[in-house]
């Protein structure tokens, strides 16, 4: 499967050959980030962090949103909002200690310079447009 971004404020990343699953849980990743930490922390996710997650088994995948705050010291938040297929699918990633300090170890360079917030949920209802 290739990855494609697409960075403008018109476009969504795509992956092609597939089409975005509908999620039965969400696993969202709020984080707050100075200015003098970003590129790396964006570089972290985008070479590799991102993708390793939507691998896991259940994963399905990730929208990466600008949420365009900053806090009184000029942090910016952002968001990271992975589609799963189950419950059961995110425990078990939950439950990766190894994975989990893979992660730890890889952020160690810029950890000072965010705040992160998680959180998961399941979907209790939907709201389409009709068709």
């Amino acid at each position: 499967m290739a990855w494609k971004q697409c960075l403008s404020d018109t476009q969504s990343p795509i992956i092609e050959g597939r089409t975005m699953k509908d999620a039965g849980y969400f696993y969202v990743v709020k984080f707050w980030v100075a200015p003098e930490g970003k590129t790396a922390l964006m570089k972290w996710l985008a070479d590799g962090h991102v993708a390793e997650v939507v691998s896991q088994p259940g994963f399905l995948w990730c929208r990466q949103l600008d949420l365009r705050q900053k806090d009184d010291k000029g942090w910016e938040a952002h968001s990271m909002i992975y589609g799963i297929e189950s419950r059961a699918a995110f425990e078990r990633y939950s439950a990766d200690t190894a994975l989990a300090a893979k992660f730890v170890e890889q952020r160690k360079s810029f950890v000072q310079f965010m705040r992160i917030e998680r959180w998961d949920a399941p979907v209790v209802a939907a709201y389409d447009r009709p068709a």
